[in-house]
């Protein structure tokens, strides 16, 4: 979205705008519903370069958000009711819009001519934008007390926002694509093939297929169980296997400590002997064979303590395109990534905003990248202490009495019309309200529930631990007091909290799960947050049994818990673990 606060300045000539286009959709939308869904879609109300065809497109949609319908009538009585009628130009305006509307009273070349203008409007906004953001960079170049590291993060931001506009027009439908996957299954040779990242581990790869482009793998664990390790395996398998390019960001970690592993773990050496240099003349041999391996390779460490999130995407897309042959990139680990300007003191919200922006980057590199994670200590207070997904998670889980936020969206195909229920949510790393069409909503397990109530209103049931907007930002429910907060249940509206109370009986709750965005709207408006660990494709969580039993028959053996595959199915396997090397394997 532009920058409301910055002003546009262009020289000797007006601003790209096509006025024509914008008259003719907005016409088109107060005399076609096909039209109205449409725009609804793929414009904004920044997206008309006339001020009156912004307020009258604003209209448009809050009208058509209240009574899922909106003609001529309904906008010209409504746009008097908030007197803005004569600031638009009054009824004039609208026969006018009318008039230019007449180009689709052929039904057969609607669609098709609707999609040109409106294609229109957008390519002149985008040319808006681009002028717009240029002269920003202009002016802050030229203030001597703002660092050049500030704009240059300031001018990624505005690229990443081209880019997101840019990619939503590039959308395949589903017919084309089905028939392109058809094509490949009836060819011998297959015209595209899904090429993925093999681990290294057979076991593994039966399980996950190996890792796909854009893919987010986190890999978790508690502390001492060879997380670092074990993603430094999976690079070093790949750089075996003739994947020669590989990104480690360690911020715990130093560059050296990193290259003594790797070291360690394709010569077969243990760290400690090779720092204190006991070499004889085969471990030399050894060492000889596997630098020669990492020396070939595409190798790039960043061992950059308190790295932002920012920072590290402009990192990585500098590596990308110094290095196009990168396969895999690898953060060490979630919990030190920071936030650039944090608007919330929680630390749940900043990680969700973090976990977030890396899946949007893995998309933009077009390879898998790995985020190891510490999970919490939840496990340690259980009698078994293998880790579940829910250690994973700070946000919690919803009671079934909930009701989600939604509204329908009526399409019309041929003779017959259907209603999409699409659920609200509201995207922060974007900032505007979404309709999502997909969600999940998963059964978790039975716990204890609090009551937030206002009046004698339930606003909603959830766990201890759920997230909720307040105007100090996301709380978790077992920290907010009575009359002390307020939840923020729209961009500018508030509601008082009577009191919260923990029933005495456990209930079944629900995850509910969107795949763009990370907060929902639910009972009275009410803003909860949504799962952190929705934005990872892959979850693997390690175990061993040896860290919590002295006396097992399984000294040795690490148990990798694919706890979460959006591709595909889960399970557990079975690694062999070398102490000396701090190296996995598969077990034969």
């Amino acid at each position: 979205m532009p920058n409301q606060d910055s002003s546009i300045k262009y020289h000797e000539q007006l601003p790209p705008q096509h006025n024509l286009a914008e008259e003719i959709i907005l016409g088109g939308i107060l005399v076609n519903a096909e039209i109205t869904q449409l725009a609804i879609r793929e414009l904004v109300a920044e997206s008309f370069a006339i001020e009156t065809h912004q307020l009258i497109y604003r209209t448009i949609l809050d009208i058509y958000f209240k009574e899922k319908y909106v003609d001529s009538i309904i906008l010209i009585n409504t746009l008097w009711e908030i007197n803005l009628l004569g600031k638009i130009g009054g009824i004039r305006k609208i026969l006018n819009l009318l008039k230019q509307a007449q180009i689709f009273i052929s039904q057969d070349i609607t669609n098709l001519t609707a999609k040109y203008y409106i294609y229109l409007i957008k390519d002149k906004y985008l040319r808006r934008l681009l002028i717009q953001y240029g002269y920003n960079i202009i002016k802050l170049a030229y203030i001597n007390s703002i660092e050049s590291k500030h704009i240059f993060t300031k001018t990624d931001k505005y690229i990443d926002r081209i880019k997101y506009m840019i990619t939503q027009e590039d959308k395949t439908s589903i017919n084309s694509m089905l028939t392109k996957f058809l094509i490949n299954l009836k060819c011998e040779q297959p015209l595209q093939v899904d090429i993925k990242r093999p681990s290294g581990f057979n076991t593994l790869d039966k399980i996950i297929d190996g890792f796909s482009h854009g893919d987010l793998i986190v890999i978790a664990g508690r502390p001492s169980m060879g997380k670092t390790s074990f993603s430094l395996n999976i690079a070093l398998n790949m750089l075996k296997q003739d994947f020669k390019g590989i990104c480690i960001f360690s911020l715990e970690m130093s560059k050296e400590q990193i290259l003594y592993k790797l070291l360690s773990m394709a010569s077969k050496i243990p760290v400690n002997k090779l720092k204190a240099g006991y070499i004889n003349k085969n471990d030399w041999i050894q060492i000889q064979n596997a630098s020669h391996q990492l020396v070939s390779s595409i190798i790039n460490i960043d061992d950059t303590a308190n790295l932002s999130i920012t920072n590290l995407s402009i990192k990585a897309k500098t590596f990308k395109n110094e290095y196009p042959s990168m396969s895999i990139m690898i953060i060490d680990y979630l919990q030190l990534v920071q936030v650039n300007n944090p608007k919330s003191s929680n630390r749940s919200e900043e990680l969700s905003i973090i976990t977030r922006s890396l899946k949007i980057l893995a998309k933009e590199l077009n390879i898998p990248v790995i985020i190891i994670s510490q999970l919490n200590r939840n496990a340690e207070s259980r009698i078994n202490k293998q880790p579940l997904l829910s250690d994973l998670r700070e946000s919690g889980c919803l009671n079934k009495s909930t009701q989600i936020a939604q509204y329908s969206l009526k399409t019309s195909s041929n003779s017959y019309f259907e209603y999409k229920p699409l659920m609200i949510t509201f995207d922060y790393c974007h900032q505007y309200i979404k309709y999502n069409i997909e969600q999940t909503i998963t059964r978790s397990t039975t716990q204890y529930e609090y009551k937030i109530i206002k009046g004698s209103c339930n606003l909603v049931n959830t766990t201890h631990n759920h997230l909720v907007f307040t105007h100090q930002g996301w709380q978790k429910v077992d920290t907010i007091k009575s009359h002390q907060y307020t939840i923020t249940y729209s961009i500018n509206r508030e509601q008082s909290i009577k009191r919260i109370s923990l029933t005495n009986t456990k209930q079944l709750m629900y995850d509910v799960t969107m795949p763009e965005t990370r907060s929902i709207y639910c009972n009275n408006n009410f803003h909860v947050h949504n799962s952190i660990e929705q934005d990872a494709d892959l979850v693997l969580m390690l175990y061993r049994e040896s860290y919590y039993i002295q006396h097992t028959n399984k000294q040795d053996i690490t148990n990798l818990i694919v706890a979460k595959h959006r591709n595909g199915p889960t399970g557990t396997i079975e690694l062999q673990f070398n102490a000396t090397l701090a190296s996995f394997t598969d077990i034969i």
